[in-house]
Order: C-alpha cells, then sequence, then structure tokens
C-alpha cells in the first residue's frame, strides 16, 4: 500500500499531466478511499462531488436492496429522481470548475 503522503503530490490525472488542470473528476478516488476512513470533510477537500456521488451509489444500492425485498413500480420513480439528482450535482461540479 502506497502512503496517502506520497500519492498527494503525485499526478495521476491525464488532464493534470497534460493541461495542468485539474478536470472534474480529479480527486474522486481519493474522496471515496477519505469517506471509506470516515473522514467526510477530508473527502469534501479532496471533491466535492465525492460525498455526493458517494452517497447516491448507497442510495442506489438501497433502492436495488429494496426492489429485491419488494418489488414494485415505485422504486422506477425512486431511480428516476436520484439520477437526475446526480445529474444536477455533476452539471453544478462542472460549473463550479469551469469558474472558480
Amino acid at each position: 500500500m502506497i502512503p496517502k503522503e506520497r500519492m498527494a503530490g503525485t499526478p495521476l490525472c491525464w488532464s493534470v499531466i497534460f493541461f495542468h488542470r485539474e478536470c472534474a473528476g480529479c480527486g474522486l478516488t481519493r474522496s471515496f478511499a477519505a469517506i471509506g476512513r470516515g473522514s467526510i470533510a477530508e473527502a469534501n477537500a479532496f471533491n466535492p462531488l465525492g460525498p455526493i456521488l458517494f452517497a447516491w451509489a448507497a442510495a442506489v444500492l438501497g433502492i436495488y436492496a429494496g426492489r429485491i425485498v419488494r418489488p414494485s413500480r415505485y422504486w422506477t420513480a425512486v431511480e428516476v429522481a436520484f439520477a437526475c439528482a446526480a445529474i444536477i450535482a455533476l452539471v453544478t461540479r462542472l460549473v463550479l470548475f469551469y469558474f472558480r
């Protein structure tokens, strides 16, 4: 396992390597890892979209579990709502990324 201190200074994204600018997905892996360690503030610092996507992924897993336990058309509406929320969060992140 590579220590996180060593990885902090190493660019892993092609956007950073070639264009010297972070893309909208930069820091997502480190953000998810920080959430796994229980540090939401650190996760948000790596990429503000990370906690949002993590919560969305957890909700999607909950929807699929609910669909298995109790099938109904209700779950389709919930899936659409979460898909819309994810699109809104992604667009917001992209807009904030390009205008910061």
